[in-house]
């Protein structure tokens, strides 16, 4: 599936195996869900798992996905409620370096248009090197502009309006799609005991070089926290590190592992190894 956003941390090519590892009811449409079932996914981000799994689910749950990036709120609430305007702003773009240095000064100010906030933020990390966005020193091919790749390689208008549509055609399925952009203890805060939760928080150890909204060490221990107390299923999917190991000593682990390819070399990067957190089983 295409995505709409470059963006670091992608589990696209680890969905499928994330969703070996979901409650019957998510894998295929033979399984009936759960009574006023729910998907709840704190950390939306780039949607590149959650889109693989509703794909498979059935259309009488509702959806509940949120970010507390303002501008990837505006991303999905633009996919869902403004998808028209977000196209054209899609359409009429063209990338150069020196809209890449404009728009990373702007990021996370919002425009008081969410669908402009939307495209900015797409631009933005199509344009930076790896799709770190503002976390990026500068747009691909740099100050100079030269090589194969430039800061435009990575913006084919057609290709990102036809992700939009496709992620619309599958949000759109279901008869509530719930947006928000708040933090990840006010979603558990709320869900309902019949939701499957599925979480993809920012990596413990290089989070702080990667994202503009990092967690500490204090929220990565709350979330450990509230994940052991809340009454709803989840899986959770983390870098394998000592100090979340550490957190989730109680939980079940799965260790799952994924080549990627690097952008420029063309070349496979060594295996990188995630986990898939889930609760501990019940006992007999």
């Amino acid at each position: 599936m295409p995505s709409i956003i470059r963006y670091p941390g992608s589990k696209a090519k680890l969905a499928p195996m994330i969703r070996q590892f979901m409650p019957e009811w998510m894998i295929g449409s033979v399984f009936t869900p759960p009574e006023n079932a729910w998907f709840v996914e704190p950390f939306f981000g780039s949607g590149a798992a959650g889109l693989q799994l509703l794909e498979h689910v059935d259309t009488s749950i509702s959806i509940w996905i949120n970010d507390i990036d303002y501008s990837m709120f505006a991303v999905w609430h633009s996919v869902v409620h403004e998808t028209r305007k977000l196209v054209r702003y899609v359409r009429d773009f063209e990338p150069t370096k020196e809209s890449f240095y404009e728009l990373k000064k702007q990021d996370g100010i919002t425009t008081g248009c969410v669908a402009r906030d939307a495209f900015q933020k797409i631009a933005l990390h199509r344009m930076s090197v790896s799709g770190f966005g503002a976390m990026a020193g500068g747009p691909i091919g740099g100050k100079k502009q030269g090589g194969a790749y430039t800061v435009g390689c990575r913006w084919t208008a057609a290709s990102i309006e036809q992700a939009i549509y496709n992620a619309k055609g599958i949000l759109s399925r279901f008869p509530e799609v719930r947006i928000t952009n708040v933090h990840f203890r006010d979603v558990l805060g709320e869900v309902p005991a019949s939701s499957v939760v599925y979480l993809d928080p920012p990596y413990y150890v290089k989070g702080g070089q990667l994202y503009a909204h990092n967690m500490t060490h204090d929220e990565h221990y709350e979330l450990a926290t509230l994940l052991k107390d809340t009454k709803a299923d989840w899986r959770l999917s983390y870098d394998d590190c000592p100090q979340v190991r550490e957190l989730y000593s109680w939980a079940e682990f799965r260790e799952l592992e994924v080549r990627y390819t690097n952008s420029v070399t063309n070349k496979m990067r060594p295996k990188n190894r995630e986990l898939l957190i889930s609760p501990p089983r019940a006992t007999p």
